[in-house]
């Protein structure tokens, strides 16, 4: 018997105009879509039938009960259900079956051409998905346009239809990123990228899992960290910073004080100083803890990533090097699918897409794009920041990706424990404002897929050793790391906020 999906029913075929539409009877099975003239001459043969991998299928605009059957460059079938519920059904079914059909070849020949037919395929389940989305959404706003004449039936069933259009909008989406992942990996990774940077010790042999070490270790160690060459800046990275000082909120200005150091002195003033550390007093030094011991030995997600926002080392004018900052955002990517792959799907989608173009435009010539400043400046010498897929408008985006991220941390560290309404409170207050109806309406959708707390810290904490798991040591190592990770992502986000109000490139455009 096939695995692939069996429906059969009643739909209405255009014939001809003398004709018109005629009830057939259609009968999918193991990828073929047949036709007959009724259910009872089924054993007649089939007046007709259409292989689903060739075949596209396109949802009409205006007609809720039809969807067309294209042959490219050969034939068009035109077809009506008698419901747009029933409608929805066929084109899931006939969608997954040509989906289906692809990752079958794929699985006997497991090569670079059939795995893009796979991914094609999904994409075309996947645009298909999109057209009912916009033409529901479409549908609830008509509906809802006059309170005094709101037709309660037909709201309710265009939300159900809605609903499950969403839900396999995003399990398909989920299905293409993880079909992008495993067969096509960028041409230069991020870590051969560092060739044009100061080298950066590797992470392990550098930061021990110390969480409760005080700053006055960090800031007065006899030994000076040696950097062979490049700029140096007042603090060894981010971490040394962020365990000092919180970061102000993304849309405060940082701090004017003038840095004491010597090596930034020459900052230009149109540029935005890096922030400087606080003076160290008896209240800032961390007293050890009975637990430490035992934290040192607990790896979270947080220090378990070999590039992390704590090892990101600004220049001397307070910039961000390119190179090991897509490198630390490479390494995030997974934390969305801890949280829930499909759920976080649209964030991930969108922040990985952005890395993408950012690789690929810092690959061109890394000693000119060294950061991420030099970059836009670059971009803005061309009056190139409003082209369509510039490199401006990919950071801008990664930005905020980026923000929204670290407001879910820091809800977590806060002691939100449902994690719905921690991803609801960090959308709100970061993305929210740059979606229109329809992509609200899809995240809103998603949110309620994330998973418990529970689930959530068994993932995060993987890497803890199982004599530790469950114990109130892993969730004390968890906040920590989590709110030291936070801390060092806005240190950065903040400093790329400066920097685009201060050019006026944050554009406030809704997408969706």
């Amino acid at each position: 018997m096939s695995d692939r999906p069996q429906m059969e029913g009643v739909l209405w075929k255009w014939t001809n105009y003398l004709s018109g539409w005629q009830p057939r009877w259609f009968v999918l099975d193991n990828g073929v879509l047949a036709y007959y003239k009724s259910q009872e001459e089924v054993h007649q043969g089939s007046k007709g039938a259409l292989k689903m991998s060739v075949c596209e299928i396109a949802v009409h605009p205006t007609d809720q009960s039809r969807f067309d059957l294209i042959i490219p460059h050969e034939q068009h079938f035109y077809v009506k259900a008698a419901t747009p519920a029933e409608r929805q059904t066929w084109v899931v079914a006939l969608g997954t079956a040509k989906a289906c059909l692809a990752d079958s070849r794929n699985r006997k020949e497991q090569g670079l051409e059939e795995s893009k037919e796979t991914l094609k395929g999904k994409m075309s389940e996947l645009r298909l998905y999109c057209d009912l989305l916009l033409q529901q959404v479409s549908n609830i706003k008509t509906a809802a346009e006059d309170p005094e004449q709101v037709d309660q039936e037909m709201l309710h069933e265009s939300s159900s239809l809605l609903s499950a259009t969403c839900d396999t909008f995003i399990r398909t989406m989920n299905e293409c990123m993880k079909l992008a992942d495993n067969s096509f990996t960028p041409q230069i990774p991020n870590t051969s990228m560092n060739s044009a940077l100061p080298p950066t010790p590797t992470r392990h042999a550098k930061r021990p899992y110390n969480r409760s070490t005080s700053v006055s270790e960090h800031r007065h160690s006899p030994t000076p960290v040696s950097i062979p060459k490049g700029p140096t800046t007042t603090y060894k990275n981010l971490e040394d910073f962020a365990s000092t000082r919180r970061p102000p909120a993304d849309n405060e200005r940082l701090s004017a004080s003038a840095p004491t150091s010597p090596m930034v002195t020459d900052v230009p003033n149109n540029l935005p100083r890096p922030p400087t550390l606080e003076t160290i007093s008896p209240s800032n030094v961390v007293e050890k803890d009975d637990d430490d011991d035992e934290e040192r030995k607990v790896k979270t997600f947080f220090t378990a990533v070999e590039h992390s926002f704590t090892d990101v080392r600004l220049t001397v004018n307070g910039d961000i090097p390119t190179g090991p900052f897509l490198d630390a955002c490479n390494d995030m990517l997974p934390f969305f699918d801890h949280v829930g792959g499909p759920a976080m799907a649209p964030v991930k989608m969108d922040v990985q897409g952005n890395i993408r173009k950012l690789t690929q435009k810092y690959s061109t010539n890394p000693g000119v794009y060294c950061t991420l400043q030099d970059i836009v400046k670059q971009e803005m010498a061309m009056n190139a920041t409003q082209v369509k897929n510039s490199a401006t408008d990919a950071i801008m985006w990664l930005k905020r990706g980026l923000q929204f991220s670290r407001e879910l941390f820091i809800e977590i560290v806060q002691g939100e424990r449902d994690l719905t309404v921690a991803v609801g409170n960090a959308y709100e207050k970061t993305l929210k404002k740059y979606h229109g109806f329809v992509v609200r309406g899809v995240v809103a959708l998603a949110i309620k897929a994330v998973p418990s707390y529970e689930d959530f810290q068994t993932k995060v904490t993987s890497a803890a050793g199982d004599e530790y798991k469950g114990t109130p040591v892993v969730e004390k190592a968890l906040m920590q790391d989590a709110e030291t990770y936070a801390d060092a992502l806005g240190v950065l986000t903040t400093i790329l906020h400066e920097f685009y109000v201060t050019h006026n490139l944050d554009s406030q455009e809704v997408v969706g």
